[in-house]
């Protein structure tokens, strides 16, 4: 943050009342003046009395009591004036976010769900640690949806999130939550699910550190329209890493071994079902990924601040209300 110093809310009101200020100053004056010519009158032989130390020093006392009273008086006014200006600090805030991109990648064929459901909601843990990253959910199967782009609403996250655990469980929403997935031939087509989810990343934003967490059985049936070879290759050239979890992985068959490299040629991790640390593995490896930070827009921070007013003020009023009552004692 930084501090820009007082300020004033209404800068008018102090330029108009120190205008009126000179006015009533001058009028008044002119009033004396006219008022002290009517009533000066000559008295003889009155230089032996101004000359006396009791008169010289009465004198003094009185043109102090008047100084007192003047000053007092213009403090009182000017701090009241300064007061109804609405004095103000300012202070510019220049919030840094933290950009990382997660982007859910979920394969729904029927042997996936269980394990859909226990990540849904791991990460809907992880969400109330977020400031600034943004997370998206796709799903497919024979097609790949969009449930929700990448956001950093939060509170619309978790909305999200709980509706697809519920979806996962078999609860009433899957219809709804499943449409868009079936518009294809065959199941499981990885290719087009992984290349929809890392199409789904800004094209010009490229500060920001991408993950994909790719949930797949990886038994591909059907033709697609993309391999998943094509789909790796575009993770790389956009910056993405892809985070694969096989949970049908039985041993090292050719197609777990193929999926390890692919995944990790992005800079990934690869992790089987079997292991039981994966779902943790793969939110500790995205969390230690570095996110860039970057400055959000500037904004200006006003705070109310009339204690020097109201101290001012009543320092003056106080001298004002003394000095009367001592001059009229």
């Amino acid at each position: 943050m930084e501090l820009n110093g007082p300020d004033l809310k209404w800068p008018a009101v102090l330029a108009v009342g120190a205008v009126l200020a000179l006015l009533i100053a001058y009028a008044v004056h002119l009033r004396l003046a006219r008022r002290s010519t009517r009533a000066s009158a000559a008295v003889a032989n009155s230089e032996a009395l101004t000359r006396l130390p009791e008169y010289q020093r009465a004198l003094r006392l009185h043109r102090i009591r008047m100084a007192v009273l003047a000053l007092s008086a213009v403090l009182l006014a000017g701090a009241a004036l300064v007061g109804a200006a609405r004095p103000l600090d300012t202070v510019v805030d220049k919030p840094q976010a933290r950009n990382r991109d997660i982007l859910l990648c979920l394969d729904i064929s029927g042997s996936m769900a269980a394990y859909d459901a226990t990540l849904v909601s791991t990460f809907k843990t992880l969400v109330k640690s977020f400031e600034g990253e943004r997370i998206g959910l796709v799903i497919f199967n024979s097609s790949a949806a969009t449930v929700f782009p990448l956001t950093d609403d939060y509170d619309f996250i978790n909305d999200e999130l709980d509706t697809a655990g519920r979806a996962l469980a078999g609860g009433s929403e899957s219809d709804s939550f499943f449409a868009g997935t079936f518009n294809g031939r065959g199941t499981s087509l990885i290719g087009d699910g992984l290349a929809t989810c890392v199409s789904s990343f800004d094209k010009v934003d490229t500060q920001r550190a991408r993950s994909v967490v790719f949930a797949t059985d990886n038994h591909l049936a059907g033709r697609p329209i993309i391999d998943v070879e094509q789909a790796i290759e575009l993770a790389k050239a956009k910056g993405v890493r892809v985070y694969g979890l096989n949970p049908e992985e039985d041993g090292p068959d050719e197609e777990a071994v193929q999926m390890r490299e692919l995944v990790t040629g992005t800079g990934g991790h690869y992790y089987a079902m079997s292991d039981q640390s994966a779902i943790k593995g793969i939110v500790d490896a995205v969390e230690a990924q570095e996110a860039t930070l970057v400055d959000a827009a500037s904004r200006s921070l006003h705070s109310d601040n009339p204690a020097l007013a109201i101290a001012l003020a009543g320092v003056g009023l106080l001298v004002l209300v003394g000095a009367s009552r001592r001059w009229a004692s």
